[in-house]
């Protein structure tokens, strides 16, 4: 069998995938090591919102209503799960399994009703364009494993004759 390489797509999405686990893990290593500066922070750019931006004006009083050392801790949490999760899809995605990418498609496949829900109930810019990216990654991982299913990737010494 002769080995199909990565589409641009693919490798689209391990890219993002890497870049994303990198930055959520930096952002969940900075909650932890120093909630404070991460709050203080916060309410900074709270301020900022609130006199520098006048159509963000609800979003810096939000932010500084909402953000407590509290969230701060919970979110590390989050970020450090998220970072976690993502890097784990990246790598299962670079090793070139096919299994990788039906994992991959299915981990991300059940977030998006949550992702929709939450669309749908507190509707922004940011949560539409995480959930169209995020769609399009399942159909595309599912599209490509249904037309490849028996592609893998050659990665080293295992695939030379």
């Amino acid at each position: 069998m002769t080995p199909v390489p990565r589409t641009l797509g693919l490798r689209l999405i391990i890219a993002y995938k890497f870049v994303k686990g990198a930055l959520m893990l930096a952002l969940a290593l900075w909650f932890t090591v120093d909630p404070s500066a991460a709050y203080t922070f916060g309410q900074h750019v709270a301020h900022e919102l609130v006199e520098a931006r006048p159509v963000l004006v609800r979003l810096g009083e939000w932010l500084h209503t909402h953000l407590t050392e509290r969230i701060i801790h919970q979110a590390a949490l989050v970020a450090w799960l998220d970072g976690l999760t993502t890097a784990l899809e990246a790598t299962l995605l670079a090793l070139g399994k096919p299994w990788g990418e039906w994992l991959v498609a299915f981990s991300v496949g059940l977030l998006l009703p949550f992702e929709g829900y939450e669309l749908w109930h507190k509707p922004s810019a940011a949560k539409a364009i995480v959930l169209g990216l995020n769609a399009v990654i399942v159909v595309y991982l599912v599209s490509e494993r249904l037309r490849h299913p028996s592609r893998q990737e050659p990665r080293g010494r295992e695939d030379l004759p």
